[in-house]
């Protein structure tokens, strides 16, 4: 069977089936996460078909808004459903299943191209949670060689203010400004670049030591804090896969990584306007640097 391998996080997934290939082959943002040969330790595999299974006890329901797409997770014992179909015509438009300790996930044939990038999204969040490995509703700077966390609600200004270190940070960089991956290794938190990041064209297949997390919210003022533990747990945990986070075993392995996480950096809070000079406080904040 054909298939693509991709490198994510620091580990090697494979892409197998005729509509992955075609997509990934060609989608721009896969080709750093290209890799051309080893053994992969995850696989998610296209073109199955998958049994019914009994009636399981639905976990989220959430709409996938760039198609404007009804999602499901469910859980059947240790058995696990994802759906997604159109709100408009209930067309079914990938359903996946996944045993909870297994390296596979299996799924319908996909031939709806933004409904396919997501749903390896998902399913490589199923894969990796066991392997302290989860993405992160983030946009991340890179400065004197380590990350840093923005996080926020959508439409808090995570991009606005990134773009603002960019502009007036010398030496930062742009890793990811949607889903990067947040690993563990060693007892040390790691950010590395994905094949998501939103609406900005980022696709950096590098890894940078994580430096200080930044939960961010609108304010007529700058002020940055630091948080304590309850505080940082609040601010990280919102941005984990929500969906995840519904079920027992994947939340307490995602907890897990953000207690490692808490564990090893520092957690700030940033309320901020967007100009020149919150980037700079936050950058002598968490770099003790003068701009």
């Amino acid at each position: 069977m054909d298939r693509v391998l991709l490198l994510i996080g620091g580990h090697l997934l494979a892409v197998e089936g005729d509509c992955a290939v075609a997509f990934f082959c060609s989608y721009h943002g896969a080709r750093p996460f290209l890799a051309n040969d080893g053994e992969p330790e995850w696989t998610v595999r296209y073109g199955a078909e998958l049994p019914a299974l009994p009636d399981g006890e639905v976990l989220s329901r959430f709409v996938f808004s760039e198609i404007d797409a009804q999602c499901m997770f469910s859980r059947h014992g240790d058995k696990y459903r994802y759906s997604m179909r159109g709100s408009s015509d209930d067309r079914l438009l990938v359903a996946m299943r996944h045993q909870f300790g297994s390296n596979l996930v299996e799924s319908t044939v996909c031939d709806n191209v933004s409904a396919l990038r997501f749903s390896l999204w998902f399913a490589l969040g199923m894969l990796a949670a066991r392997s302290s490995f989860t993405f992160v509703h983030s946009s991340v700077i890179v400065h004197q060689g380590k990350a840093v966390l923005f996080l926020g609600e959508s439409g808090t200004g995570k991009s606005t203010h990134t773009g603002l270190w960019l502009s007036n940070i010398p030496d930062a960089h742009l890793l990811n400004d949607d889903s990067p991956v947040l690993t563990v290794e060693g007892g040390r938190p790691f950010v590395y670049g994905s094949p998501w990041s939103g609406k900005t064209p980022c696709y950096v297949a590098r890894r940078f030591p994580l430096a200080a997390v930044v939960r961010l919210s609108q304010a007529p003022h700058n002020a940055m804090r630091h948080l304590s533990v309850p505080e940082a747990f609040a601010a990280l945990q919102p941005s984990l896969p929500p969906a995840l986070m519904q079920d027992e075993r994947y939340a307490d392995l995602l907890i897990e990584i953000v207690s490692d996480t808490i564990s090893a950096v520092p957690f700030f809070h940033l309320a901020c306007l967007p100009d020149a000079d919150a980037a700079r406080l936050s950058c002598k904040t968490i770099f003790n640097s003068d701009l």
